[in-house]
């Protein structure tokens, strides 16, 4: 992989122009959400749609995984991952629960679908484990700060963690943890 920092949005924390706020069903990803969520993950991050869906569809059967979409009226606009993975032999980052990708349609950003795309999936693992991963470019401050408000922590900095090597050669290694009732 050419590294994590291809397909981020234009960084706008604080944007003049906001989009209106949509009514967004977020629910795991059915087979007849692949071929359109490999569609848009192919516009986002290149690469052929085929190819994709074949990665879709495996994240989909995995046995400690979960595909969410977002949709708004019952069109496909964003979806993301999340996935145990064991420790890494190399980098040594933890065996865990990741959140491993989320996309959105340039179309619908900066409406809150990443946000609750990412609630979903931080409530799942919650009902599983007691810790949340996700590793992030220092080149995509709008994951950072989305992270950061949910309670993401930093961990630790690396060149690369669960294999996937950053371009520009940082990345984040983030950690959240139920909230304390």
């Amino acid at each position: 992989m050419a590294g994590m920092d291809s397909g981020f949005a234009v960084y706008a924390p604080h944007p003049v122009e906001r989009h209106a706020p949509v009514a967004v069903v977020v629910a795991e990803a059915t087979g007849d959400d692949v071929p359109v969520l490999a569609v848009l993950q192919a516009r986002a991050r290149g690469g052929s749609a085929g190819e994709w869906a074949d990665r879709i569809h495996r994240a989909r059967r995995g046995e400690r995984s979960l595909v969410v979409a977002a949709k708004v009226s019952g069109e496909a606009v964003g979806y993301a991952n999340v996935a145990f993975l064991p420790e890494h032999p190399v980098d040594r980052a933890p065996a865990g629960y990741y959140l491993t990708g989320v996309t959105v349609d340039p179309a619908w950003r900066r409406r809150g679908i990443a946000r609750l795309l990412t609630r979903r999936r931080m409530d799942w693992v919650w009902e599983r484990d007691s810790a949340i991963r996700c590793f992030v470019s220092v080149r995509n401050p709008a994951s950072l700060d989305l992270h950061r408000e949910l309670g993401f922590g930093h961990e630790r900095t690396g060149a690369s963690f669960q294999g996937i090597e950053f371009a520009g050669g940082e990345g984040r290694l983030l950690r959240a943890d139920p909230p304390r009732s």
